[in-house]
């Protein structure tokens, strides 16, 4: 017996397999031009999540503390990433603090304040600063108009923000496979933050939203680079696994491993 970590793959079923293989294939036979692409999505960086269990080191007949926070406070980040570089980490809905600015309307007729990000938010997240900053990039790299790739996220595959993008001309990479956060790169420059920014332990979220920033702005342009180089190896791999594979999310290339292999 033994005690380890358990290894982080996505939940699939079958179907979902078969859909990641699928759009696999096609970047595959297309040989798709990876540096023409901005990953782009959310994460949560979360105070309780910087008292990491584990052991500590302490002077004889002391004992280490782990502080807690009386209550959850978080940080919810967007941001893309690309070969070229990437943009400013900009903090929307369900950042602690942050009053709710947009609702919706239930089906029983009531208006709701929303928690994170709906389509309307997201819309202009993109269009005002995700877009135009990640353009600016590509022009200075003279690399052309750049494709997000974009996961299934409510916001994202709503039908209001996929008339929004194309009406604005923004182009979006297509069917993107559920349950599939291992093929975007951006995932890996999270996992990468986390290891960092959790290294140490925070009592306020000024604290901990300085750590972020400085994490974020502290990422190589190397790193992108080659996590966006290795896409073609990711699309193989996935191929190869049929569509099963251990993610790899904190590694700099992201290259996935068969599950079981």
């Amino acid at each position: 017996m033994s005690r380890s970590r358990p290894a982080m793959q996505p939940l699939i079923t079958l179907k979902s397999m078969k859909k990641r293989v699928s759009w696999s294939s096609v970047h595959k036979q297309a040989n798709t031009d990876w540096q023409g692409v901005a990953a782009l999505d959310s994460t949560y960086f979360t105070l309780h999540g910087s008292t990491p269990g584990g052991k500590f080191w302490h002077l004889n007949g002391q004992k280490p503390i782990r502080f807690r926070p009386n209550k959850s406070q978080q940080l919810h980040v967007y941001a893309a990433i690309s070969a070229h570089g990437k943009t400013v980490l900009h903090f929307a809905s369900g950042t602690t603090g942050l009053k709710p600015q947009y609702s919706r309307v239930t089906k029983q007729g009531q208006t709701v304040k929303l928690v994170g990000v709906g389509a309307q938010e997201f819309q202009e997240l993109m269009w005002e600063k995700l877009v135009p900053e990640t353009r600016q990039l590509f022009n200075a790299a003279g690399a052309g108009e750049p494709t997000f790739l974009l996961d299934n996220a409510p916001a994202h595959a709503a039908k209001a923000t996929k008339k929004f993008l194309a009406d604005k001309g923004v182009q979006v990479m297509p069917n993107w496979p559920s349950n599939s956060p291992d093929l975007n790169p951006i995932e890996n420059v999270w996992g990468i933050m986390k290891q960092q920014v959790y290294r140490q332990q925070y009592t306020k979220l000024e604290e901990l939203k300085a750590a972020v920033l400085l994490a974020w702005a502290a990422l190589p342009q190397s790193t992108l680079r080659n996590l966006m180089a290795g896409m073609h190896k990711r699309v193989e791999k996935l191929i190869l696994c049929a569509g099963v594979v251990r993610s790899g999310l904190h590694s700099l290339r992201g290259v996935p491993q068969c599950v079981g292999k």
